[in-house]
């Protein structure tokens, strides 16, 4: 075997830069920026994040759509010119998508980008092939495509594995400190600049001759293991339908992704063994191929009514669209390749490259049919009890049954998470951006409190989907971090009070505090909210008057009625001071955890610091 030359490497990675040059720079691009990230300082962090995200990510849709345009080039014979005219067309586009991504965290723009991302990847695999009598040259380009990303993917792993244990083995044989932003940087540039490279300079570049053999081991693996798994889960799957038809149960949701991931897994072992299926010696797979595809009709309309009964129920999700929207695709495709004499199976990533395209933008996008489908089941929720009259909320019936508003509190979280709580401004004659400045926020979760401020319009309490139908609610208050400086203020001792619960002052297991000769005992009374201090004189005799008391209430009055996750509070209002004959002090509140039960609140647990010193 003859390995190749310094030189011949370095010429052939020449030639894929000069073959895909915006591809090359545009993965150096986001390997810079991600190791810029990874060395920025903390309070930095914050800021670049989000930055640094969107051009990462909108540098791999230029990366994915540049290697689209220099396949189509090169196909339909284009020249440098036109060449470069449409890669500068390509970047002009990356450019432009990174200045209309927000400068926040959105779930719509996450969804977007993938369905981008997976549209574009389809457009690469079929870019390249017009005409029925192509087939072949089809389906040998993208095994070629898909052995290299291997193949790459593998040499990646094994040299940051090699790089990784060098550095491992410098740190600890020279005793040098080596960060672990070292570690990422090398993984970062191995698989942003080296990966990227060495897939490329493996990239086809004959599309009309890509050969015609047909790995052995490809067949084997297809054959005598993918096959029979399929199999497998079809018993399963069929198992589970004739249960479903005895018992008149309707199905599981969770049965439709087991649904799609046969389909799927059994429309890639067809895909697969294609080039072999007109064989002499493989009539079977014809065969297999009618069999599968008459098989996935009785499935299908079970999937279709697994997801069909949870959209009557909740409405349309973006999960639920998809969910139809692949159901659908899988039994026109099952139709094609029945009736079809050609089975063209370009067909399979064409029509997936544009219902991706198609399913990202416009009324009939993913975004648009979720957004409706959920504003509409909120206003049903709303005028059946009586808050939306004449386009707009209105007060709401004074008891509105516990399930109506745990959906409707659901339901608007949906939207004001996914969509924005600009979707509702049309209902309210409030202008909801005033209210949704970060201040006048009670917590950290940011979506959270959109949605009670929202909520309170409604005149609608927060209602949890991890509340019961018993009106019990936890909740949990916060001293904000920045306060977390203690002044000692002349106290003499200061107690640290971790995991503080409800138990009998008697109880053995409770922790006893040495305050030099003398000792404090601490328990909690749940049912008053108050914590209990037995002072003792000496270590065992209780000393006279022992008992202090501090008293919740004054911390839980800075609660609503909605309160429950993410109240955080300044250290005035977490503070509880006392006096007693013997003992001063202050009682700091870390954290307070507990559970609202008929129109009553009760501590359940406790951290915090106590400050104690002898009285004045």
């Amino acid at each position: 075997m003859k390995f190749p030359s310094l030189s011949s490497l370095l010429v052939r990675a020449g030639r894929s830069f000069l073959r895909f040059p915006l591809t090359i720079l545009l993965a150096l691009l986001s390997t810079i920026l991600l190791i810029v990230l990874v060395h920025s300082e903390a309070h930095e962090r914050e800021i670049l994040f989000i930055r640094c995200s969107n051009a990462v990510v909108s540098a791999y849709l230029g990366m994915l759509l540049s290697i689209a345009v220099t396949v189509w080039c090169e196909t339909r014979q284009r020249g440098r010119k036109a060449s470069f005219g449409l890669q500068a067309g390509v970047l002009a586009l990356t450019v432009l998508y990174y200045f209309l991504m927000p400068d926040h965290f959105e779930e719509t723009t996450v969804i977007r980008w993938v369905l981008y991302a997976l549209g574009i990847h389809w457009l690469i695999a079929v870019i390249g092939f017009s005409g029925s009598e192509r087939v072949n040259d089809f389906w040998q380009y993208n095994k070629n495509l898909f052995l290299r990303m291997l193949t790459s993917l593998l040499y990646t792993v094994v040299l940051y594995a090699g790089l990784a244990l060098a550095l491992e083995a410098i740190e600890h044989l020279f005793n040098v400190d080596i960060d672990y932003k070292w570690y990422l940087d090398v993984w970062l540039t191995l698989i942003g600049v080296f990966n990227t490279w060495f897939f490329l300079s493996g990239f086809p570049s004959d599309y009309n001759d890509a050969g015609t053999e047909y790995p052995k081991g490809l067949k084997i693996f297809t054959q005598y293991v993918l096959l029979p798994l399929l199999m497998v889960y079809m018993a399963i799957l069929y198992a589970y339908l004739f249960k479903i038809v005895f018992t008149a149960h309707w199905p599981s949701g969770w049965v439709a992704y087991l649904v799609l991931g046969f389909s799927v897994a059994g429309i890639l072992a067809l895909l697969l063994i294609y080039p072999i299926s007109n064989d002499e010696k493989n009539k079977w797979i014809n065969g297999y191929s009618k069999f599968f595809y008459f098989a996935l009709f009785p499935l299908l309309i079970m999937l279709g009514f697994a997801v069909g009964k949870r959209v009557g129920e909740y409405g349309i999700t973006e999960r639920r669209y998809f969910l139809l929207l692949l159901a659908v695709w899988l039994l026109l495709t099952a139709i094609y390749f029945l009736r079809s004499r050609k089975k063209n199976i370009r067909l399979i990533p064409f029509s997936l490259c544009i219902l991706a395209f198609l399913s990202s933008f416009g009324p009939w996008s993913v975004f648009s049919v979720s957004r409706q489908s959920q504003q509409h089941r909120l206003k049903g929720l709303l005028v059946k009890n009586g808050g939306f009259k004449d386009g707009m909320v209105t007060s709401a019936q004074a008891n509105i049954p516990f399930r109506d508003r745990r959906e409707i509190t659901s339901t608007t979280e949906y939207i004001v998470s996914t969509h924005g709580y600009e979707s509702l401004q049309p209902w309210f004659k409030e202008n909801l951006d005033s209210m949704m400045r970060r201040d006048s926020l009670t917590g950290r979760y940011e979506d959270r409190g959109r949605t009670e401020a929202i909520l309170k319009l409604m005149h609608i309490p927060y209602t949890s989907h991890y509340d019961g139908e018993n009106e019990m609610t936890y909740f949990n208050l916060t001293m904000d971090q920045h306060d977390i400086a203690l002044r000692m203020e002349g106290q003499s001792y200061l107690l640290v009070l971790t995991n503080q619960y409800p138990i009998s002052k008697d109880d053995s297991s409770i922790s006893r505090y040495a305050l030099g000769k003398d000792s404090v005992l601490l328990s909690m009374d749940s049912t008053l909210n108050q914590v209990h201090i037995l002072s003792f004189t000496g270590m065992n005799a209780p000393a006279k008057d022992s008992v202090i008391i501090v008293d919740l209430r004054s911390v839980l009055g800075n609660m609503t009625d909605s309160t429950q996750y993410g109240l955080e509070l300044p250290i005035e209002k977490m503070t509880v001071p006392f006096r007693h004959a013997s003992w001063n002090g202050k009682l700091i509140i870390k954290e307070i955890d507990g559970v609202r039960r008929d129109k009553e609140v009760h501590v359940t647990k406790l951290d915090g610091y106590l400050l104690l010193g002898p009285a004045q």
